[in-house]
């Protein structure tokens, strides 16, 4: 399957949009506070933008034709290693979490909510982690294809991508790209030992 000519339009489209969604929010200006308002449409825009980025390397794996690894040097687990401070940062995960314990808002509200603003570091973070990833893509795509080839050499099941819910809130360039996504990944899939 060809996909020269749609993966490269579908990244600068989703790149711009990553790009507008911090503006839309004044992300650029690294503000301390943002409304309530502002923090939850940016939010809810930047998981979309990351669902679909998420394809877009998943497909852009699967476009790969690598060479076997070379193996390397093997290091020492147990020699000590000098570290830098970890930061918060918002890492940018190619698969889904497991699931954990009882989500929170099952529990119920702890206090009810209060109108005013609220700090901005989470959206802060979670844009900053996409424009790391549009820098990125390249390796990142690289190493889910060895992950990737690693799951179908142990015989893992095949990948099942589900269409995007809430495609009308995106663009319409952008619900185009994210209607067609798991049409071209199911394709790509084809090779995958079928295990239905």
């Amino acid at each position: 399957m060809d996909l020269t000519a749609f993966i490269p339009e579908a990244w600068k489209t989703t790149a711009r949009a990553v790009a507008e969604a911090g503006v839309d929010a004044n992300l650029h200006r690294a503000p301390a506070k943002i409304s309530k308002t502002v923090k939850r449409h940016c939010m809810a825009e930047l998981k979309r933008l990351t669902l679909i980025l998420r394809r877009l390397i998943f497909l852009m794996a699967l476009s790969m034709n690598l060479a076997p690894v070379k193996p390397r040097a093997a290091s020492n687990y147990f020699e000590a290693k000098e570290s830098a401070p970890q930061t918060d940062t918002v890492s940018f995960q190619l698969t889904p979490a497991s699931p954990g314990e009882c989500p929170h808002f099952l529990r119920g509200p702890l206090m009810l909510p209060q109108p005013g603003f609220v700090d901005a570091a989470p959206v802060l973070a979670r844009w900053t982690a996409l424009l790391h990833v549009l820098k990125t893509h390249q390796r990142r795509a690289k190493s889910l294809a060895r992950t990737l080839a690693r799951w179908q050499a142990a015989g893992e099941a095949k990948p099942v991508i589900l269409p995007m819910a809430k495609v009308h809130r995106l663009s319409p360039q952008l619900g185009l790209i994210a209607s067609a996504l798991p049409m071209l990944i199911a394709q790509a899939l084809k090779t995958w030992p079928d295990t239905g």
